[in-house]
């Protein structure tokens, strides 16, 4: 997930500026459809393995994983509360504020899950 945050970070969102009036709708919406379910399937695998460590795993967690789940809670409510309803807004129409809006607030989960990353590695070694 994090090269791929970096990615949509760096590359797709700040395109969107650069998309004519016109075609933005149209390019939004397969931008939109197309990454939700690559990014979703992510965040539910994460979910699903936060939630296995906190029940079958609960004496022997460590301060690390601690943060990531706090980390990957950062992660969902920045996704809920700020993406999701700037995503929905931009389906309608081009809007340069609420694109700011995206890329800005976007790099709440970009910093998350790169510490999330460093502290997977961490964890290896």
């Amino acid at each position: 997930m994090v090269g791929l945050i970096w990615l949509i970070q760096i590359v797709s969102y700040p395109l969107f500026r650069f998309v004519e009036d016109s075609e933005f709708s149209r390019y939004h919406h397969y931008h939109f459809w197309k990454i939700t379910p690559i990014v979703g399937l992510v965040m539910l695998i994460e979910l699903f393995s936060a939630i296995c460590l906190a029940v079958f795993f609960k004496y022997v967690v460590s301060s690390q994983i601690v943060i990531m789940v706090l980390l990957l809670s950062v992660i969902w409510a920045s996704t809920l509360f700020f993406q999701l309803p700037y995503h929905m807004k931009l389906l309608k129409l081009k809007d340069i504020r609420i694109i700011k809006l995206l890329i800005y607030t976007n790099w709440i989960r970009t910093i998350a899950w790169t510490l999330k990353g460093a502290i997977s590695l961490s964890l290896l070694f």
